[in-house]
């Protein structure tokens, strides 16, 4: 998972690095190729109407599972400080022979545990008593894009002004890759600001992910299609999700070939599923500032209205790519139609340019 911008800072005030430019992700449809013109659904997609698209963050995905891990980091060290100090204080009440041990311990032992402990308990802060996610505004209409910062300040930005590109985390044969936004100064190249969207990916298929916001801002009536291609959304838009929708979230597959490794990962995946409804009970719940919602105010009677509420209606059938036959064929059949009809538009607008 690429969790930059989160467990550490974006790299700020810095000139377009080559990296940056090589996989710049342009607004327009100049240079695409035709596997831009697809669109996939990553279940990201909290609201989608006539007037803005609202995306939940690269972390919300896997959220909790980080989490196992710096718990359980942050106490062993603390607890095993404190199981020491406990034997040797036992040791020195027996004995004076103790004490030359007992300062060594309080001098070197106890304070690198806390320190250990101290540091993976700020790591598990960055998801406990923070935001319940970080959603990211596309408004069609005025064509601004809304951001809700990780330290819970909102920016906007104009959708033409942002350089989006690729951003990688790791260096490995297999690295995660992320949308990235640069807010950009008045030279066009010194980065002062940076956000993501909520995709973390190969970075082939974040191609697809980025035509799906690409035609939601730039292609004409293509509103029914993207719409048709929704399935799932994260019901996180005024209330935190409960429980089981968390750990639904967490086991979704794309196939039952992968229920093997959903059953091998099942004990660290329940771990997780109980440190994401913590950080979602711990957590508050993004507002728009009242000149956010000025802006994307959305009509009583728009015909595009997708949100949880269209969620699939067996949702554990659902996640577990199990749906009866029937369900199954009627969902490909929407979504290959609809991917379809938003090709053939997306080709006309290239045609047109």
């Amino acid at each position: 998972m690429n969790y930059s911008g989160l467990y550490s800072p974006f790299i700020l005030n810095r000139s377009l690095s080559e990296e940056d430019i090589k996989y710049h992700l342009k607004q327009d449809f100049t240079g695409m190729g035709s596997s831009d013109s697809l669109a996939l659904d990553d279940a990201v997609v909290i609201k989608i109407n006539s007037t803005y698209l609202e995306l939940v963050d690269k972390y919300y995905n896997d959220r909790g599972m980080p989490d196992v891990f710096a718990f359980i980091l942050s106490l062993a060290p603390f607890m095993s400080a404190i199981f020491v100090a406990y034997q040797f204080i036992l040791e020195l009440v027996k004995t004076t022979s103790s004490l030359a041990t007992l300062i060594l311990y309080a001098l070197f032992f106890f304070p690198i545990s806390m320190a250990m402990a101290i540091f993976f308990c700020r790591l598990l802060r960055k998801s406990w008593f923070t935001w319940t996610h970080y959603p990211v505004r596309f408004n069609r209409k005025t064509k601004m894009v809304h951001v809700f910062k990780v330290d819970g300040t909102i920016i906007s930005v104009p959708w033409r002004e942002v350089f989006f590109t690729r951003g990688r985390a790791g260096r490995g044969a297999m690295p995660e890759w992320s949308i990235d936004g640069h807010i950009l100064a008045d030279d066009k190249q010194t980065v002062i600001d940076t956000f993501s969207l909520g995709f973390s990916n190969t970075r082939r298929e974040l191609v697809k992910n980025w035509a799906f916001v690409r035609s939601y801002m730039e292609v004409d009536d293509c509103l029914n299609e993207l719409a048709d291609i929704i399935a799932l959304c994260p019901p996180v838009a005024d209330k935190k999700e409960s429980y089981i929708f968390g750990l639904q979230y967490l086991l979704r597959v794309e196939s039952r070939i992968e229920w093997v490794f959903r059953i091998i990962l099942s004990p660290l995946i329940l771990l997780g599923s109980v440190a994401r409804f913590v950080a979602m009970r711990t957590s508050k719940i993004p507002r728009w500032s009242q000149d956010v919602e000025a802006d994307c105010r959305v009509e009583a009677d728009d015909p595009v209205n997708v949100s949880a509420a269209n969620n699939p209606k067996h949702l554990w059938r659902y996640v577990l790519a199990n749906q009866s036959l029937d369900e199954y064929n009627a969902l490909y059949q929407r979504q290959s139609q609809a991917m379809y009809r938003l090709w053939e538009k997306v080709q006309a607008k290239v045609r047109r340019q």
